[in-house]
């Protein structure tokens, strides 16, 4: 072979090596460039908070629940779990917030819509149902005319219990005398009937029929004194002005129910379920 094309080659060779490494190094480069802008994102990405507060459920273990929530919630995104154990708090934390979501109950909720110009998306379900009645129930041994002579367990908040007594009773004079024994869950407080803690209880029918599978003979002592009107279960709410990462974080907690780890923290919230809200829900929430 003629030395003039020897050279051709191996200049054509080295030529090619060096435009591999060229090319080499400029994916290495684009790699490099392509995680620094996704850790980048990452980095800036907001969290989302879902704020809960339940003035009809009285939780002890708000560790438990915002540890469980938290680590269910990062498999999906930069979201957390912060629950309030007072209302006032609450509030205070959510003012003026556009990107978060709420959970709360149907009564808090059409208290606070207007001012914090919410929008109800979702609503617990328990057995299928999206709403409950609250009862006010006894042993047998008082009626409501001297249901003040002892005190009345509730699992939920005191304020929360004077508003549904007071929607029951219609009588100021006699709520003024009533004392209130808070209790862990709405079935402890039917269960402070049978042990002489309480003389009435705040209960919902739920808990009501869950006592009659727990404690049948103290179930037959139950004597219902008054209820409510049905109440729609707890409500998943968003600010009006929300961004897409709120919504998807809706969509999030709206399959819970569809995986092990969101059947379980659902329990923890006393429900089993979320639903779409119907225009007939709406309208029971913001008459």
């Amino acid at each position: 072979m003629p030395n003039s094309d020897i050279c051709k080659i191996e200049e054509y060779s080295a030529i090619t090596v060096a435009g591999r490494q060229l090319l080499l190094a400029a994916l290495i480069a684009c790699f490099f460039m392509f995680s620094f802008s996704l850790q980048s994102r990452a980095e800036g990405a907001e969290t989302i908070t879902i704020y809960f507060y339940s003035s009809e459920t009285n939780i002890n273990n708000f560790k438990a629940l915002k540890m469980e929530f938290d680590r269910y919630l990062s498999e999906f995104g930069t979201y957390q779990f912060q629950p309030f154990s007072e209302r006032e708090t609450f509030e205070q934390e959510i003012k003026e917030k556009q990107n978060c979501v709420l959970v709360l109950s149907s009564w808090h909720y059409t208290n606070i819509y207007q001012e914090y110009k919410l929008t109800p998306v979702l609503v617990g379900s328990r057995n299928g149902k999206t709403s409950q009645k609250n009862l006010l129930v006894n042993n047998g041994k008082i009626d409501l005319a001297t249901i003040n002579e002892g005190r009345i367990a509730s699992a939920s908040s005191e304020h929360y219990s004077k508003t549904l007594l007071s929607q029951m009773l219609h009588d100021d004079t006699l709520l003024s005398q009533l004392k209130i024994l808070m209790v862990p869950k709405d079935i402890d407080a039917l269960m402070s009937l049978g042990f002489g803690m309480a003389k009435a209880a705040l209960t919902t029918d739920y808990s009501l029929s869950t006592l009659n599978m727990l404690n049948p003979a103290l179930y037959k002592q139950m004597k219902v004194l008054a209820e409510s009107d049905e109440a729609l279960l707890l409500i998943v709410a968003i600010p009006e002005e929300s961004n897409e990462d709120v919504h998807s974080l809706v969509k999030i907690l709206q399959e819970m129910p569809a995986t092990p780890n969101g059947k379980k923290n659902m329990r923890m919230l006393g429900l089993d379920d979320w639903h779409p809200l119907n225009s007939s829900d709406i309208t029971k929430l913001e008459q």
